[in-house]
């Protein structure tokens, strides 16, 4: 019986087609390390051109590592088929860390001097590093810079001269006013949770008490401030009802030079350096309420446990994130860096500010988000955007959007209270 499933295993992996690249191996004295990845080529072959350094580097010191580029839809899938075949690759270089912990190795003082602190994404287990953030991604917002010239309306590149959110509306009336005929709205903003919840942490909103992790406190004074904001700017014709609902994107939407600021993910940096032609644009601070705030995500960098290779993965980790080789990474991939107090000196313009509000934001949304990834394979789903459209379609009221996602919340997540 135990032939039949050891088969039964290696059949599922091939088919899986893991071993696409070949299994992590030694030959001829030289440890070969795979990394699992997906979207290098996507991405411009940032992973690709380290290792490619790395491999030159320490090529007479019996190291060699070796990308296994996977399609992102697969990754699930041939992490838990080869952690059951025993055929994990020595790296990983992934959005998902929670879900896979238990199989990762601890890298606590195998990496040089990095902490847990010096990176962005929590990649910590009971307090110890097991995963570094690899590249980080930010909420920020972008204008149609050519409208607000016309306007004679400034916008905040420093710190000093952050908006608020009531000062931003302002410079949007201003500018609406000055390009009659040329704007529909003056902002726009993706039909996306992360969105979203970027303007409710600006307000004040926290999803879990931080002194007790199991108290959810999202039903608060400042969370209904956020959305009745958020709701204001469709019924005061600021924002697209359609963005809202999700039927129209926003994206495409400031693509047309007909929308005066767009708040959205910095991966639009490259679409609209390559595609916009017509008007100028820049990405600028965000404005505040209660709070500098912004969602993150990103990948992991992390080692598998129990591969026989952990001590040469320590090393590629250390190497990878010593400064001018992880510099040059988020250089080459237009990353936003994951490790604090790291500076790149960008070749697509704007992706500096988004670093200025990676760096400025609370801590309170990372907080929030690792406590949401404890609860691996519970996920209450986009139940504030999804419900949010729903407010602004006229269907519930801004305390139903509340009341529904304390509910899925407190429904989805085991030990949780009010």
């Amino acid at each position: 019986m135990k032939k039949v499933l050891a088969a039964f295993l290696v059949l599922a992996v091939l088919l899986t087609g893991v071993w696409a690249g070949g299994s992590s191996e030694s030959s001829n004295g030289v440890e070969r390390l795979e990394i699992l990845l997906s979207d290098d080529t996507l991405e411009g072959g940032a992973m690709a051109k380290a290792v490619e350094r790395f491999n030159a580097e320490y090529a007479d010191k019996g190291i060699e590592v070796y990308i296994n580029e996977i399609a992102y839809g697969d990754m699930q899938t041939q992490i838990q088929n080869r952690a059951m075949a025993g055929d994990l690759p020595a790296l990983i270089r992934s959005g998902h860390f929670v879900q896979y912990n238990d199989l990762a190795y601890p890298l606590d003082g195998k990496i040089g001097d990095l902490t847990n602190d010096d990176f962005v994404m929590n990649g910590a287990v009971n307090g110890s590093l097991y995963a570094g953030t690899v590249n980080a991604t930010a909420v920020g917002l972008i204008i149609n810079k050519t409208a607000f010239d016309k306007a004679g309306v400034s916008y905040p590149l420093t710190e000093e001269d952050r908006w608020t959110w009531d000062e931003f509306l302002a410079a949007l009336d201003q500018v609406m006013a000055a390009n009659q005929g040329d704007l529909d709205y003056g902002l726009v903003i993706d039909y996306s949770q992360q969105r979203i919840k970027t303007v409710l942490y600006q307000f004040g909103m926290q999803e879990f008490d931080p002194e007790d992790p199991k108290h959810l406190i999202f039903d608060s004074p400042a969370t209904k401030e956020g959305l009745e904001f958020l709701l204001s700017l469709y019924e005061n014709g600021y924002s697209s009802v359609s963005a809202g609902l999700g039927t129209e994107n926003a994206q495409q939407m400031f693509k047309t030079g007909r929308v005066a600021a767009h708040l959205a993910g910095n991966w639009v940096i490259t679409d609209y350096t390559e595609n916009i032609t017509d008007f100028e644009w820049i990405p600028v601070l965000m404005p505040m309420d209660e709070r500098i705030a912004t969602c993150l995500g990103g990948n992991y960098l992390y080692a598998f446990d129990g591969t026989g290779q952990e001590e040469a993965a320590c090393e590629f980790i250390r190497w990878f994130f010593e400064p001018e080789n992880y510099i040059q990474y988020c250089k080459d991939g237009n990353y936003l860096p994951g490790v604090r107090g790291i500076e790149v000196d960008y070749d697509v313009p704007g992706l500096d500010i988004f670093v200025q509000e990676l760096n400025a934001s609370s801590t309170v949304p990372e907080d929030d988000r690792a406590i949401e990834q404890s609860y691996v394979g519970k996920d209450p789903g986009n139940v504030i955007r999804d419900n949010l459209a729903r407010a602004i379609a006229g269907e519930i009221s801004v305390d139903d959007v509340i009341d529904i996602t304390t509910r899925t919340f407190l429904e989805t997540y085991e030990d949780l209270y009010e």
